[in-house]
């Protein structure tokens, strides 16, 4: 619809001042945003910013040039789709018309899944590198942050016709695993691993870090482990390779409980061992690389403030940088991405605005093909989430918890419902999500059980419910006819607003994917259950005497249903038609 309202004004504009519309047009941007319901649907702003670029503006002022544009709008306004255009302010304000409403409820009821998805992509590709487990490390509630968001804007991508691609970047390659390896050597005992492999080998690796507090001269011997390794030690490589196979078979076990999409890619970091090379000659070739006091290898950005971006270090081992550098190396050349997108904690600011601004500098695009997609960090009541000091949450031991509290809860509220334990699992897995989605990515916050599986407000087993709900009540009273709906129908004020904010779902997807921020859908579809149920609390359905309204309702309330379900279906989350 903004994008209707945009034609409506730079026709009416080329009406207005033919001679000079194309040349204000490109360059001026305005806005269209929802003002306050009172003042209508959609404002523009478009009259005051247009009105400073003329050369002989057509009106005496602002204002004047609003009204002016307002009352062509409406002429050019062949769709109908507003039955009132007005000037207020020096703003141009838009009031859906009831018609166009109305035609909105039944595409919903006739596209059902496939409403609000669009073709705006134009199958463009777009990368998105999320949910980076370590090897050898189980993942835990810090790692869901990254998992679930990345997960739903792959979905939403998908949605609106992007070609998407998705890579976990697996954390298999640099020192830790020279630690983990001289470990293993020292205090392992296979036969015992292979029992538990990842937590075994987990808990190594902390008795190792736990010896370099006091020892930091053990940090050392790890480090040559992992030379080592990179330089094709047989024995190193031999176990390196165990390491990854046993924890990307927990990996997949962990993908499938969360209920993730299948990856395209698992390209972990040792993928780009033999591309490392090549992204170090080219930066060479551009005059970038400078040899340090100790022999390390680096890109000078001290005079853009991002001090050193160290490439090879002293004793020859490889950087995390320059992995990465091969990594972006790699998709642009071999996908020829419209948009790389690193779905991860805000430490790593630091890391991609050297990685980015060394891309530049080497003469691609990262600054504005690429994308770090921060989050803030998520920790526990007792403190931040530490690995090693052991005080995380395992995301299996969160995920059985979740399902037995909602299995406790339904065999409470239903305890004739067929399928308990698949709606249980469900409504769990709804709940973690939402609890994470809803918070704004920036945002640091505290991960509580309480919190995470309310099943009241803003949580996704309310909006579960919700859906639900218009099910039994369709299950009652069946399917609506899919009847012409012709004003005027006496709508009353409740049902205005649960169409509106209907009207709003293609354009809040349309937004999640400008700024990466789901909890915008969450906060949306919070929004649309309210209205809702404070339509259904006070307007008949069931006991509506009026067919044609009755009709009307049933299918205001399946309209409903289905945009909470494709909603939540783009957040990874299920909507059960029972609970």
């Amino acid at each position: 619809m903004k994008q209707y309202i945009s034609e409506l004004i730079s026709q009416s504009l080329q009406e207005l001042a033919p001679e000079q519309a194309s040349g204000i047009l490109g360059q001026s941007t305005f806005d269209i945003s929802h003002p306050r319901p009172d003042f209508g649907d959609y404002a523009s702003n478009a009259a005051m910013v247009v009105f400073k670029q003329f050369a002989k503006p057509p009106a005496a002022n602002p204002g004047a040039l609003a009204k002016h544009l307002a009352e062509l709008c409406q002429k050019y306004d062949k769709n109908q789709a507003f039955s009132k255009i007005e000037a207020v302010e020096g703003f141009i304000n838009f009031t859906l018309s009831e018609q166009h409403l109305l035609n909105q409820v039944q595409d919903i009821v006739k596209h059902t899944q496939n409403y609000g998805r669009s073709e705006a992509g134009n199958g463009q590709t777009v990368i998105v590198e999320y949910f980076q487990n370590n090897v050898a490390k189980p993942p835990h509630v810090g790692h869901l942050r990254s998992a679930v968001l990345g997960d739903a804007l792959t979905r939403i991508f998908k949605f609106l016709g992007y070609k998407t691609l998705t890579d976990t970047h697996v954390g298999d390659w640099g020192v830790q695993f020279g630690i983990l390896l001289y470990a293993f050597k020292t205090m392992g005992d296979r036969a015992v691993i292979e029992q538990n492999p990842i937590q075994e080998l987990n808990k190594l690796y902390i008795a190792m870090s736990e010896k370099i507090e006091t020892d930091p001269s053990l940090r050392d011997l790890g480090k040559k482990e992992f030379k080592k390794l990179e330089d094709g030690d047989a024995e190193n490589r031999e176990l390196w390779q165990w390491f990854v196979k046993v924890s990307l078979e927990d990996f997949e076990r962990y993908r499938k409980l969360l209920g993730l999409q299948e990856f395209d890619l698992n390209l972990g970091e040792s993928f780009y061992e033999q591309k490392m090379s090549a992204a170090l000659k080219l930066l060479s070739d551009k005059g970038l690389v400078t040899t340090g006091e100790t022999g390390e290898l680096y890109v000078d950005l001290e005079a853009q403030g991002l001090g050193r971006c160290i490439l090879v270090k002293s004793d020859g081992a490889t950087t995390y940088h320059l992995r990465d550098f091969a990594t972006y190396l790699y998709r642009k050349q071999e996908f020829n991405f419209y948009r790389n997108l690193y779905v991860v904690d805000n430490r790593q600011a630091h890391h991609f605005n050297q990685l980015f601004r060394v891309m530049e500098m080497a003469g691609w695009p990262a600054e504005t093909d690429s994308a770090h997609v921060d989050l803030g960090f998520m920790s526990l009541p007792e403190g931040p989430i530490s690995t090693r000091k052991g005080t995380i949450i395992s995301l299996e031991n969160l995920i059985s918890e979740a399902e037995k509290r909602a299995l406790a809860i339904i065999e409470q509220k239903n305890p004739g419902l067929e399928n308990k334990a698949a709606v249980a699992a469900a409504v769990a897995r709804g709940a973690i999500k939402y609890f994470d989605l809803s918070h704004n990515r920036h945002t640091e916050f505290v991960f509580t059980w309480d919190k995470a599986l309310s099943f009241d407000g803003n949580t996704g087993p309310y909006l579960q419910y919700t859906h639900a709900r218009i099910h039994g009540i369709l299950r009652k009273a069946g399917q609506p006819q899919l009847l012409e709906l012709v004003p005027p129908l006496d709508l009353v004020p409740l049902e205005l607003v649960v169409m509106r904010k209907l009207h709003q779902f293609p354009e809040i997807i349309e937004q999640v994917t400008e700024e990466y921020l789901p909890n915008l859908l969450c906060n949306y579809l919070f929004e649309l259950a309210q209205d809702f149920n404070s339509f259904y609390h006070a307007v008949p359905v069931m006991q509506e005497i009026d067919d044609n309204k009755q009709q009307f309702r049933l299918s205001l309330i399946t309209a409903t249903a289905q945009v909470l379900k494709n909603g939540l279906g783009l957040l990874g989350i299920e909507a059960p038609e029972e609970m």
